[in-house]
């Protein structure tokens, strides 16, 4: 194995895509920086970036490593937090994916405290599915499936439902959307996220039997939220997950361009570690959870813009 310090180095360079600004993120100078990363590659064998223009790029075997040394740091962070907090019989920690946090549960976050003035809840987003709620010491989370996980108790939440969204006046400035054919024509908002697998832009096409050779790539973002975001600011079509854009659609920020829905059969579940007794704010904010309409139809009349 090389230097931990190596791979912090690496981690940094890698996500800043400079050795100038990990050396700044570091604090300590460029030509470190680039020492580090040829110790690296000697240690390893490996030719882990090159240079395109002015731009720093990462070869295949700098990707893969890159993913799995953030992947091992994100755990390493989530270890570390369960250590300190494991005996704070008083806070409930919960985890969820950071669209789930920033859209749907932020908003209506004042109605749970207002309800229940006493339980303090931590809130991390996680970029992952997989986490093992009883070893990280996570008291409920959510997970997409069909509700059977050892080890796990499991709630029906919302059914997976996803359908394009983009903004009225992108529609307006680009036309009108018929079919879902038609967004072959239009610029689509992709995402990849490193430890999370969703559904996107090529399956909802050939699920709604729209052939596709190839896509056009002009945006690929690393987390959905971004791509909907994206989206409210006009810059395209994005993947919206029903119970995450609802709040767009009500206020206007976001419209359906047509009323095509792909409904996966999977749905998310919120889930508790069945190893350990829950703790009693944890039941209070799952109930709170549950008695949220999440699963609302997904089509008002005025959620779709007509031609």
């Amino acid at each position: 194995m090389p230097s931990a310090n190596y791979l912090f180095v690496f981690e940094a360079a890698a996500r800043r895509r400079s050795f100038t600004a990990a050396a700044e993120e570091l604090n300590v100078s460029q030509p470190a920086v680039s020492k580090t990363i040829k110790l690296l590659e000697e240690a390893t064998g490996l030719k882990l970036f090159r240079r395109e223009h002015t731009r720093l790029e990462l070869t295949a075997e700098g990707q893969r490593l890159y993913r799995e040394t953030q992947q091992a740091f994100d755990h390493l962070h989530m270890v570390l937090t369960s250590l300190r907090t494991k005996h704070s019989n008083d806070t409930v920690r919960v985890s969820f994916s950071t669209s789930f946090v920033q859209l749907w549960l932020l908003p209506r976050l004042k109605d749970f405290k207002v309800k229940h003035p006493d339980i303090a809840l931590r809130i991390e987003e996680s970029s992952r599915d997989d986490q093992d709620l009883n070893e990280e010491d996570i008291d409920i989370s959510a997970r997409l499936g069909v509700g059977k996980w050892p080890g796990i108790h499991a709630w029906h939440f919302v059914t997976e439902e996803v359908i394009p969204v983009c903004s009225a006046d992108y529609l307006r400035e680009h036309g009108p959307i018929n079919t879902p054919a038609d967004l072959l024509n239009h610029r689509l908002l992709h995402f990849e996220e490193r430890h999370r697998v969703r559904l996107g832009w090529r399956d909802w096409l050939l699920h709604h039997s729209v052939p596709v050779a190839r896509l056009a790539q002009d945006f690929v973002f690393t987390d959905a939220l971004s791509s909907i975001e994206a989206a409210v600011l006009g810059q395209g079509i994005a993947l919206g997950w029903k119970h995450l854009v609802h709040d767009h659609i009500q206020a206007g920020r976001l419209v359906y361009p047509l009323d095509a829905v792909h409904r996966s059969g999977q749905s998310i579940y919120l889930v508790m570690p069945a190893q350990r007794p829950a703790k009693h704010g944890a039941m209070l904010f799952r109930d709170w959870l549950l008695e949220q309409d999440a699963d609302a139809p997904i089509f008002k009349t005025t959620d779709i813009v007509a031609p």
